[in-house]
C-alpha cells in the first residue's frame, strides 16, 4: 500500500524536493497516487504536485532510487 501525505507533509516534501533537486521514487509514487485517487485534494496541493512533476520532466529535480 502506498502512503499518503497530509497537507503540511505534502507541502514540506514538495519544497524539500525543489530545494534539494531530488525526490525519492517512493515519495514520487505516493504523490502521484494521492493526486490520482484523492478527489478532496485541494487545488493548492494539486498545483504544488504539478509543479514538482513539471520540474522532474524538465530535469530540474532528479528521482532517486
Amino acid at each position: 500500500m502506498v502512503s499518503t501525505f497530509s497537507g503540511s507533509a505534502l507541502e514540506s516534501t514538495v519544497q524539500t524536493a525543489l530545494r534539494q533537486g531530488s525526490l525519492r521514487r517512493r515519495d514520487h509514487l505516493a504523490l502521484m497516487s494521492q493526486m490520482l485517487s484523492d478527489p478532496a485534494l485541494s487545488p493548492t496541493c494539486r498545483s504544488q504536485i504539478n509543479r514538482l512533476l513539471d520540474y522532474i520532466q524538465m530535469g530540474r529535480v532528479q528521482l532517486l532510487d
